[in-house]
C-alpha cells in the first residue's frame, strides 16, 4: 500500500502516489528474481581526534550543572590532534545499497552509498573531528545517531553491541543497541537491506527493563552532506522553535527568505521542528548532482521531523572547519516520537515500543517547477509505535563497552 504523499512547497506542487505505486512495484518484480544480501565484518581506517585520559568523576546529579552524566566518564580533554585509527566496521550490500556501520563509535550507521549513481546517501565525514557539545563532552558529526533516552546519547562514541545477521528470506541486518547505565533503558536498532530494493529498513525497539518508571526520548539524527544550493524538503507549511516559544512559516520566514535552501540561512542555525502536517516524508534536495536522500515514516509512530542545520554565516563556516578536514557542510534530517526534544515520555517496566523508518536515493522527478527529489520507499501500513509489555526475541551480540 502506497501513501497519497502530496505537498505544496514554496509554490512548487509535488504530488507522487503514481510514482510510488509503480517504483513499489517495479522493487517487488526485482526483488524476486534478485540475489541474497552480503552481509560480513570488516575494518575501516578513519583520522581521528586524539582524546586525552577521560575524567572518570563526573559529579552525581544532585550536584551537576546541567547536563548529568553519572556514571559516565566525561571525554573532555581533546587534544587537537589527529591520528589514523582502525575501526571495526559492519557491511551490508546489494545491487543498489552498501551500509557500513561503525559499532565501537555509537553503532553510528557511518555511509549508504547509492552504488548506482556513487553518491553517498548521508554524511561520510572523511574524518571523525571532535568537538566538546554533548553531555559527555566529545561528539562527532558523520552519518546516522541514535538518540536514547537523551539528546546525542551517552554512547555516541563509544562502543556498543553489535551483530551482523543474514536472513531467511535473502535479506541481511545490522543489529546495534545498548542498555544505559543511568536508567537501566535499553534501545536496538536493525538496519537492514532486503534483496532488489533501494531502500534502507530501520527498525528500533525501546525497552525499560527495570522496575519503575524511566523518562525517555528518540530522536533519529541523520546527517546528509549538502552544498550551498542544496534544498531541504519539509512538507509542512509551519515550523515550531525549540519550547514552542513561536510558530514560523515554512519554508518562506517572515523575511521573505526561503530557508529550505543553505545559502539563505543567513541568521545563525535553524533548528526547527515540523507542526501540523500529518505527511509521512522529509528530503534533501542537491540540484548540483541532481540527487537526494528521502526519510519516510508512519505519522501516527514518529509523528514530528526536524531539521538542524548550522546555518550559513561566518560561525557556520567556523563549525565547517571545526567538525571536517574538508570545510564540508551539513544538515540533519531527524525525526522522533515527540513534539520537541523539550518533550520526553515515560516507558513503564517492562515495556517496550517499536517503530520502523525507511531511507531512499532519489534521482530527479519532473514536477511543476523542475526536477525535485520525491519520496518512493514506501512503508508498510503501521499502527502508532506499538508499545508491549516485554521486549521483543532479537537481540544483540558482541558486548560493548565505555
Amino acid at each position: 500500500m502506497a501513501y497519497d504523499l502530496f505537498v505544496s512547497l514554496g509554490g512548487m506542487r509535488l504530488a507522487s502516489t503514481a510514482v510510488a505505486l509503480m517504483l513499489l512495484a517495479a522493487t517487488e518484480v526485482r526483488a524476486q528474481s534478485a540475489p541474497a544480501v552480503r552481509a560480513w565484518e570488516g575494518e575501516l581506517n578513519l583520522s581521528t581526534t586524539v582524546e586525552g585520559p577521560a575524567n572518570p568523576n563526573p559529579p552525581f546529579d544532585e550536584f551537576a550543572v546541567g547536563r548529568f552524566n553519572y556514571p559516565y566518564a566525561l571525554r573532555e580533554a581533546l587534544t587537537g590532534q589527529q591520528r589514523v585509527v582502525r575501526y571495526r566496521a559492519l557491511f551490508l550490500e546489494n545491487e543498489f545499497l552498501k551500509v557500513t556501520v561503525l559499532p565501537e563509535l555509537g553503532g553510528h550507521l557511518y555511509s549508504c552509498l547509492d552504488k548506482i549513481s556513487g553518491q553517498e546517501m548521508f554524511y561520510a565525514n572523511q574524518s571523525i573531528k571532535k568537538a566538546l557539545i554533548v553531555y559527555r563532552g566529545a561528539w562527532a558529526a558523520f552519518g546516522i545517531e541514535f538518540n536514547f533516552p537523551v539528546s546525542h546519547n551517552w554512547m555516541s562514541l563509544s562502543p556498543v553491541d553489535a551483530a551482523v545477521v543474514s536472513n531467511a528470506d535473502g535479506s541481511a541486518s545490522i543489529w546495534v543497541g545498548n542498555v544505559d547505565r543511568v536508567f537501566g533503558s535499553q534501545w536496538r536498532v536493525e538496519l537492514r537491506l532486503a534483496p532488489g530494493e533501494a531502500v534502507l529498513q530501520q527498525h528500533t525497539t525501546l525497552v525499560n527493563q527495570g522496575d519503575a518508571r524511566h523518562r525517555f526520548y528518540w530522536w533519529t539524527n541523520a546527517a546528509v552532506q549538502v552544498q550551498d544550493d542544496s534544498r531541504v524538503i519539509y512538507p509542512t507549511h509551519l515550523m515550531a522553535t525549540h519550547g514552542f516559544t513561536a510558530i514560523e512559516p515554512w519554508p518562506v520566514d517572515a523575511r521573505e527568505r526561503d530557508l529550505s535552501v543553505i545559502r539563505n540561512q543567513t541568521d545563525g542555525p535553524v533548528s526547527l521542528f515540523t507542526y501540523g502536517t500529518r505527511e509521512p516524508f522529509i528530503a534533501v534536495w542537491h540540484p548540483s548532482s541532481r540527487f537526494g536522500t528521502v526519510h519516510v515514516a508512519a505519522v501516527n509512530e514518529l509523528p514530528t521531523d526536524k531539521v538542524w542545520s548550522w546555518g550559513f554565516d561566518r560561525d557556520a563556516l567556523g563549525w565547517r572547519e571545526t567538525l571536517s578536514d574538508d570545510h564540508s557542510a551539513y544538515i540533519e534530517l531527524q525525526a522522533g516520537l515527540f513534539r520537541n526534544q523539550e518533550t520526553y515520555g515515560f516507558l513503564e517496566p517492562q515495556e517496550a515500543v517499536h517503530f520502523s523508518e525507511y531511507c531512499s536515493p532519489r534521482g530527479t522527478l519532473e514536477v511543476s517547477h523542475g526536477p525535485l527529489a520525491t519520496p518512493c520507499c514506501t512503508p508498510k501500513p503501521g499502527t502508532a509505535a506499538s508499545r508491549s509489555s516485554s521486549a521483543s526475541p532479537a537481540s544483540c551480540q558482541t558486548r560493548g563497552s565505555v
